[in-house]
C-alpha cells in the first residue's frame, strides 16, 4: 500500500493523476477505480492510499482508498 495526494482529476474525461509521497513520479489512475469504491469524482489535494499494477505497460493506482 502506498500513500499520495491526487495532483488533478478531470471529470469529463475520467482520469486523473496522483503524486505517490514515496516517489517523483506522478501515477495515473481511472474512474473505474473510483467507481469501484462507490466514487464518481475525487477533489484535488484529496489524500489516499492505493496499490499500483501494470496495464499493458503503465503504472496505475488502483485499490483506492480515501484517508
Amino acid at each position: 500500500m502506498r500513500y499520495g495526494t491526487v495532483k488533478w482529476f478531470n471529470t469529463k474525461r475520467g482520469y486523473g493523476f496522483i503524486t505517490p509521497d514515496d516517489a517523483n513520479k506522478d501515477v495515473f489512475f481511472h474512474i473505474t477505480q473510483l467507481e469501484k469504491i462507490g466514487r464518481h469524482s475525487v477533489q484535488d489535494g484529496q489524500r489516499l492510499s492505493f496499490d499500483t499494477y501494470d496495464d499493458r505497460g503503465r503504472i496505475c493506482a488502483g485499490n483506492l482508498s480515501f484517508l
